[in-house]
């Protein structure tokens, strides 16, 4: 298991780095001056993008799932870490936009719009770590019950044992 958490943490680090370097390589293409500039800086930001960002981040994400399966994962902090990977995850997408947008002739720098994931992308790594780190103990009724319940899944399956609250009722 130590050898999935090493793969999952190198994984994070290559994407959040990746992420914050690709806003440095999209804010390149406002101080281009020909076409040869435009083609060099479209290369290396779809490169860095396809090539290096995209895969650290299916093996972060594919490396933390396969680490929730494997070990105690059913914290309150985990679920905040998980919605923090979901900004990861938003801030990701985004750059394909902008990178489809640059595309365009005549398109403007977004850089606004760059600003923003950069900030967010930030302000991700920033909770993941210290929620990794600090495991601080958050209030679990933020959360519902059957969501930190093991088994629930299983047990949802047979309508005999499942939570009354949870069953959708029959229309007639």
């Amino acid at each position: 298991m130590l050898w999935l958490k090493f793969i999952h943490i190198c994984g994070v680090a290559i994407w959040v780095a990746g992420l914050i370097y690709l806003a440095a390589l999209l804010v390149g293409h406002s101080t281009v001056r020909d076409q040869q500039d435009f083609a060099r800086i479209r290369m290396a930001s779809r490169f860095a993008y396809m090539g290096l960002v995209s895969p650290a981040g299916f093996i972060a994400v594919g490396a933390g799932s396969a680490l929730l399966f494997v070990g105690d994962a059913l914290h309150p902090w985990m679920f905040a870490k998980l919605a923090a990977v979901a900004v990861l995850a938003v801030a990701h997408v985004q750059y394909a936009y902008v990178l489809t947008h640059l595309a365009e002739e005549g398109a403007q720098q977004p850089t606004l719009r760059i600003r923003i994931i950069v900030i967010a992308v930030g302000a991700a790594a920033c909770a993941i770590f210290y929620l990794v780190l600090a495991k601080p103990a958050l209030d679990g009724a933020i959360l519902p019950e059957w969501l930190s319940e093991p088994g629930f899944l299983k047990r949802s399956e047979d309508p005999a044992q499942a939570p009354s609250a949870l069953q959708l009722p029959h229309r007639q």
